[in-house]
């Protein structure tokens, strides 16, 4: 066999690590298909569903407008997309988070390859590789993966690295990336507020690494005009907290909310206990030990140390983010560090780190190299146990929202529903423009017309017997035009749940909307497992105790079956403890 050949362990050993990186990708993706709702939540109702209508008005300032302290232009752009050619299903958006965080490990093997490899250390740096792709999607991120709204999120690390690394490429040669650069500087400012440190991070980097003064000048140049831009008519947001406040106030928590920031996926690698958030802090600490001792050794030759300037410079990135998430969010508490979302930009950070060690890594010998690599793969295999929290449903909560957001639709003020999507009952208001034009989720099936068909009269029809119960009537405390109500409806002769419940009084009119696909374990143990989602929740419009309605049972296709019931006695407590897995 030749001396260039592959031999067959390594092969098996590349299959595997290519296996690994892959296994990490799929089940992110998986767990993006069982999180999926159409149903928006959270700032989506302020900030997204609105946001069409505004942009048609004419007014191009809403583009440019805060979103608490960013301006989310980009971010908007997907959203005008998402809601002007699909419908606003919110899929779309989906499909683009995963496509930035796939240019982001695409862009992390390509600063990996500029790493100068020792000879026969070729699979070390696969799997190396291997190891930035799977912890680039590793599930620690998972509120930003699922959530429509967060590409922003993604592009605000994504943007910033790709500019330093365009702007690092730009010394061998590659005069056409300076420009590049420079517009990846310019449009990292309309992706989240840490985004202004892109530019004069990139200023200092091209004067580190001795661009001339004509590039110094015009990323100099830059930097004042986009901060000037960026701050023109900026509003403080009360809510918040101020970082100079809190520095003066309590520096230690800061310091300790810092930590947990940059420590961030190793609480959720070590478990999402106590445990978990030690190792967070201790992690923290390693970071900028490890940082600080690379900027020291990268101090001492910087005209030899491009690359490694140019992921000190995108640490330096991350961590003013983190510390200027701290001025923010500390008000909020310790815990906000350890958020779901802010794992994107600690574990793009970390990649940074990996990228500035890994010259020193390829080259251990002996016993310190399988110590180190054994390491690595105890913390791979750790990873591999969160990532399969990817597979788990997410059923529930997705009821929830859907609840919510027919709540919504039909303008019924139940807080506790709206709740599990927005803060408070103002998302009605919100949403006033998209409903009217059925718009976002309320043009999609089962919400769309769901208000206009109440009070509709509907003809009897000769339907099979459902067997199920109404089982609760709740009062809601702000409107007391509806009752909450839930139950469970199973079609027996096909195995059918229903998808909506509509209600009619004995006249036929509609009187009340519910949907399907709760969980009810309990009606799955006594009728069959068919029934395990034949629960169903939503509103009736107030009706004495006792009155005769009936529950028409229904699919895309139309009803399939019916069932005669009586309200029952209205209960104070939440009928959603009826909800069981």
């Amino acid at each position: 066999m030749s001396g260039i050949a592959i031999q067959p362990p390594a092969r098996a050993l590349r299959w595997g690590l290519n296996g690994l990186a892959l296994l990490f990708i799929a089940l992110a993706v998986v767990g993006a298909v069982r999180s999926y709702s159409p149903v928006p939540f959270s700032d989506m109702w302020s900030a997204y569903v609105p946001f069409l209508d505004q942009a048609a008005n004419g007014d191009w300032t809403v583009w440019w407008q805060q979103h608490n302290e960013h301006r989310v232009v980009l971010a908007r752009l997907f959203f005008w997309i998402d809601l002007r050619w699909f419908h606003g299903a919110g899929w779309f958006l989906i499909v683009v988070n995963y496509l930035l965080l796939a240019l982001a490990a695409m862009l992390a093997c390509r600063i990996l390859r500029q790493v100068t490899v020792p000879p026969g250390r070729e699979l070390d740096m696969k799997a190396l590789a291997a190891l930035a792709v799977a912890w680039l999607f590793f599930w620690s991120q998972w509120e930003n993966l699922t959530w429509g709204f967060q590409s922003q999120f993604l592009l605000a690390q994504l943007l910033p690295l790709a500019a330093l690394y365009a702007l690092y490429r730009s010394l061998h040669g590659a005069d056409g990336l300076f420009p590049l650069a420079c517009l990846l500087g310019i449009l990292s400012i309309g992706t989240m507020a840490n985004g202004i440190l892109a530019l004069p991070l990139m200023t200092v980097y091209a004067a580190l690494t001795r661009q001339g003064a004509r590039r110094i000048g015009i990323l100099a140049a830059l930097s004042a005009l986009m901060l000037s831009a960026y701050f023109q008519g900026y509003a403080s947001v009360a809510a918040h907290g101020s970082l100079l406040q809190e520095l003066g106030e309590q520096p230690l928590r800061v310091v300790r909310f810092v930590l947990l920031y940059l420590g961030n996926p190793f609480h959720f690698v070590f478990g999402e206990a106590t445990f978990g958030r030690t190792m967070a802090q201790v992690a923290g600490l390693c970071f900028v030990a490890a940082t600080l001792r690379m900027a020291w050794q990268v101090g001492r030759q910087p005209g030899q140390a491009a690359l490694p300037l140019a992921m000190l410079c995108y640490i330096a990135f991350i961590a003013g983010t983190a510390l200027g998430t701290a001025g923010g969010r500390l008000v909020f508490g310790l815990a906000q560090g350890l958020s779901s979302r802010y794992s994107t930009p600690a574990l793009m950070a970390w990649f940074a780190l990996m990228v500035l060690y890994a010259p020193a890594l390829l080259a251990l010998q002996g016993r310190r190299r399988r110590q180190a690599w054994g390491g690595v793969a105890v913390i791979a295999l750790l990873m591999l146990a969160y990532q399969l929290h990817a597979l788990n449903s997410r059923a529930g909560d997705l009821f929830e929202r859907a609840v919510a957001a027919l709540a919504i639709e039909l303008r019924i003020k139940d807080k506790a529903e709206i709740a599990k999507v927005y803060p408070s009952t103002d998302a009605i208001a919100l949403s006033l423009p998209a409903s009217e034009r059925q718009r976002s989720v309320f043009g999609l099936y089962p919400y769309q017309g769901a208000r206009l068909r109440m009070e509709s009269v509907f003809a009897p029809l000769p339907l099979p017997a459902c067997q199920g119960v109404l089982e609760a009537a709740a009062g809601i405390d702000d409107d007391r035009r509806f009752l909450r109500i839930g139950g469970w409806l199973w079609d027996p002769a096909g195995k059918t749940v229903p998808q909506v419940v509509r209600v009619l009084d004995a006249d036929g009119r509609q009187v009340g909307y519910a949907l399907g696909g709760q969980a009810r374990a309990d009606v799955a143990q006594q009728v069959g497992t068919g029934a395990r989602w034949s629960g169903f929740r939503g509103y009736l419009s107030s009706a004495p105790m006792g009155a005769s309605v009936t529950l028409r049972a229904e699919g895309p296709a139309g009803p399939f079956c019916q069932l005669q019931a009586n309200v029952p006695q209205q209960a104070g407590q939440d009928i959603a403890l009826k909800s069981n897995q």
